[in-house]
């Protein structure tokens, strides 16, 4: 009797489009062998014989109507023909993805959701977030990856199911939705002045020391044009941080003055005076996930979670609406 694994990698004919149908497992199997040179290293990573993988790879093979690795008799390793590296190359990243995307669909004992959020609203706003879903979602994981900058790229690797984002994705696999947009604040020590600064005072600031975020992040970006503009003159940088808490504590210590999400400082704190910023546009923030998990349940439960936490917290309530 044939392995029975041989069938599985067998061509289905031509459907009414003429082209060929290919099961995945042929693709992951000439992939794993390509990518580790060895089919006994790809047999045991799919829980197959050796034999099952050798044969997948044929098959591919006879599809593909050319020799796509070459093996030397009593040779341990395989190597890639040019027509086995084009291919290994066009699939690159792209099948790791759709495994990856495949291995959330098929999960049933414990889901995993991973999320991406930037490291200020993720201190500011999911522990109770987490909390509220908690309460409804026991036996979800929640796993969380605190990034700005490549949050888009995580998605479209697959290493991301979902993602709280100040940046707009332009890929149409992901989906995202507006949460709402909130405004910036300029804080400093309120020992710097006896009466409360507004925005007529920038100027003032123009030789005090800034603190700001890491360069590339969204908000550093923003608010170094906003005051170049206002001042005259590029501020003058003297620390970066890579998140809103840090930068607020450093304020409070009276290391400098800084531009924050407005929700980092209350209007109480008698520390750290606040200017709420008019002449800068509110910034964004939108829920992303791949567009194959837009109607999972869980995902739509955390979008609903995050609306209500965030737009509370919003002075710019006029942008935020439900998708």
């Amino acid at each position: 009797m044939a392995d029975s694994g041989d069938n599985i990698g067998s061509m289905e004919g031509q459907g009414d489009t003429g082209r060929v149908k290919i099961d995945i497992l042929l693709l992951q199997s000439f992939h794993l062998v390509a990518r580790t040179g060895s089919f006994s290293a790809a047999a045991r990573e799919l829980n197959i014989s050796f034999q099952t993988a050798a044969n997948h790879v044929r098959r591919l093979e006879q599809m593909y109507g050319a020799r796509l690795l070459e093996t030397d008799k009593g040779a341990r390793r395989v190597a890639l023909t040019p027509q086995g590296k084009a291919l290994y190359q066009s699939l690159g990243k792209e099948l790791d993805t759709i495994l990856s995307r495949i291995r959330i669909l098929l999960r049933d004992a414990r889901t995993i959701l991973r999320v991406g959020v930037p490291q200020a609203l993720f201190h500011h706003f999911f522990p109770d977030i987490i909390r509220h879903f908690r309460e409804t979602e026991p036996d979800i994981e929640l796993a969380f990856l605190e990034r700005d900058t490549t949050l888009e790229q995580l998605m479209l690797d697959g290493s991301l199911d979902a993602a709280v984002s100040e940046r707009s994705f332009s890929n149409a696999s992901i989906t995202q939705q507006l949460i709402g947009a909130y405004r910036l604040a300029l804080i400093y020590p309120r020992a710097w002045s006896d009466r409360d600064l507004t925005e007529a005072d920038l100027s003032g600031f123009s030789d005090r020391p800034f603190i700001t975020y890491e360069p590339s992040q969204t908000i550093r970006t923003i608010v170094l044009a906003y005051l170049t503009r206002r001042m005259g003159q590029s501020p003058r940088v003297t620390t970066t941080a890579s998140g809103s808490t840090s930068i607020t504590r450093l304020v409070e210590k009276g290391l400098g003055y800084a531009i924050v999400p407005e929700w980092s400082v209350g209007q109480g704190d008698h520390g750290v005076g606040r200017i709420l910023l008019t002449g800068i546009e509110p910034v964004s923030v939108h829920f992303a996930c791949s567009a194959f998990l837009e109607n999972n349940p869980h995902v739509r439960h955390l979008y609903g979670l995050c609306v209500n936490a965030m737009s509370q917290s919003f002075s710019n309530q006029d942008a935020h609406r439900d998708g």
